[in-house]
C-alpha cells in the first residue's frame, strides 16, 4: 500500500500525535508513505512577535528546510510534549529538539520569527483555501478529511486502519463516519 497526502497538524493535539503514531506503525508494517507535514493554526499564527508557543514551535518545523532533520525535529517535539509531558512554551523543549535534529538552536531560534513565520503564514492560508478547519487533517485531492481518534488507535494493526482512512479520503460522497 501506499498512502499519500499533507498532513496539518499542530504539536499539543493529541489526536495529531495519534495519527503521528499511526503513521510510524503504518511505515513499520510496510506501508510506503508520501506524506507531508504542514502546520496549522486556525486563522493564522498572528504577528511574528506574538506567536502562541504552538504556532512558534511550528514554524520552527517550518524553518527547517532539510526534509530528514525536520522530520527528526518534528518527532523529538511530538515525543518531548506527550510522552515526556514538555510544554512548548519552555524554550528547553525546542532547544532539546533542536539538537536531536542536529540543529544549531541559536539560528533555529532567529529563524522561527523570520523563515518560519513567513512559512506558517502561507501554509494556513493554503490549509484555509483547501478548506482545513482543524488538526489534524488530511489534504489530497477534494475535501480535506479530519481525523477524530481515541487512545484505542494504539493498538492493533496500523495497516488497515491507514487503508480506511485512504478510502475516505477518496471519496467526497462520505462527508463523516462518527461513533459516539
Amino acid at each position: 500500500m501506499k498512502f499519500r497526502g499533507t498532513v496539518y497538524f499542530d504539536f499539543e493535539n493529541k489526536d495529531a500525535w495519534r495519527l503521528f503514531l499511526l503513521l510510524w506503525e503504518a511505515e513499520r508494517e510496510g506501508v510506503s508513505l508520501d506524506v507531508r507535514w504542514v502546520g496549522f493554526v486556525p486563522g493564522g499564527p498572528g504577528a511574528a512577535d506574538a506567536m502562541s508557543p504552538v504556532a512558534r514551535a511550528l514554524a520552527a518545523h517550518a524553518a527547517v528546510a532539510e526534509p530528514e532533520r525536520r522530520k527528526v525535529l518534528r518527532t523529538g517535539l511530538f515525543t518531548l510534549v506527550h510522552r515526556e509531558g514538555d510544554s512548548l512554551a519552555d524554550d528547553l523543549t525546542l532547544q532539546a529538539a533542536a539538537r536531536v535534529a542536529e540543529l544549531d538552536a541559536d539560528v533555529l531560534q532567529a529563524a522561527i520569527p523570520a523563515a518560519g513565520h513567513r512559512q506558517l503564514v502561507d501554509d494556513c492560508a493554503r490549509a484555509d483555501e483547501l478548506g482545513v478547519e482543524a488538526v489534524p487533517s488530511i489534504a489530497r485531492e477534494g475535501t480535506p478529511l479530519h481525523i477524530v481518534t481515541t487512545g484505542a488507535l494504539q493498538h492493533g494493526a496500523a495497516r488497515p486502519r491507514l487503508e480506511i482512512i485512504d478510502g475516505v479520503l477518496g471519496d467526497d460522497g462520505l462527508w463523516r463516519l462518527e461513533k459516539p
